[in-house]
């Protein structure tokens, strides 16, 4: 199969340090070098290096963390999806994940314009004791008409397997049609933001902990959550403005690094 952008990595624990052992780009995706924002765990930039995704783009990921091995990747900027008058523009991302690994994965706002459409599959198998904090925002651009949700749809789809059994199975769909300001779909806002954390850290106490932190956020943002089978959770927000969904995100990924990892917080100096 042909892709528009492919990228692949495969990180493995050497002297107590996380390394990249293989990794490949083609087409579109680019892979920064490795930024030391944690001393032992590198951080990678995810390039694209053309203006957006149009009709008719596929793109495939593909991230390995060998037993142990810890790291944070995050995209350069924002991605941006345009009229899409055929085919979708679509991406694909598999996570393989084995025993004590941990896969930090930050993505900039996929930013929607009108007339467009748009897939998103998410795979992620895990072994036992692995470990995963991804998140998602998905928001409107701008449109000539000046009006919101002029995007056709947005499809995002995730699986997780945890030792070959499914664990989570969770489909997104965003169709303008359906009166997203409705109280069943957006209630009114615009965008929205999603967050997986699992890790065996994860407890009553530090979801209880988190819940106080996120309760003076909520005059702005509506923010749901709810606890998984396994020691984790998923954190929904509905906002207004990227920034506001960013802001819930930081807070739950400050809290786990101090309270888990015992780690101070990263800032990713993108702006």
């Amino acid at each position: 199969m042909s892709w528009t952008g492919s990228i692949r990595l495969r990180a493995i624990l050497k002297n107590d340090r996380t390394i990249v052992k293989d990794s490949y780009s083609d087409g579109a995706f680019k892979l920064s070098r490795p930024v030391f924002l944690d001393e032992l765990a590198p951080t990678y930039f995810l390039i694209h290096v053309g203006g957006g995704y149009v009709g008719g783009d596929r793109y495939h990921q593909l991230f390995c963390l060998e037993e142990g091995s810890t790291m944070t990747l995050t995209t350069q900027s924002a991605t941006k999806v345009y009229k899409t008058m055929g085919e979708p523009a679509r991406q694909e991302t598999e996570m393989v994940l084995k025993k004590g690994s941990f896969l930090t994965y930050v993505q900039d706002p996929i930013i929607a314009y009108e007339s467009a459409r748009y897939i998103q599959d998410t795979t992620i198998h895990m072994d036992s004791g692995a470990g995963v904090l991804l998140t998602d925002i998905f928001t409107p651009g701008w449109s000539k008409s000046k009006t919101e949700f002029t995007y056709d749809w947005i499809r995002s789809k995730m699986n997780v397997f945890l030792d070959g059994k499914r664990l989570i199975m969770d489909n997104l769909l965003l169709n303008p049609s359906d009166e997203m300001d409705s109280v069943l779909l957006l209630e009114g806002y615009s965008h929205f933001g999603s967050l997986l954390l699992i890790h065996e850290g994860v407890d009553g106490e530090i979801m209880a902990e988190l819940d106080e932190m996120l309760s003076p956020l909520r005059c702005n943002v509506r923010i749901g959550y709810s606890r998984l089978p396994i020691r984790g959770l998923m954190l929904r927000v509905l906002a207004n403005q990227t920034q506001q969904i960013e802001k819930v995100f930081s807070v739950c990924e400050e809290l786990f690094r101090r309270r888990v990892l015992r780690e101070d917080a990263i800032f990713y100096r993108k702006y």
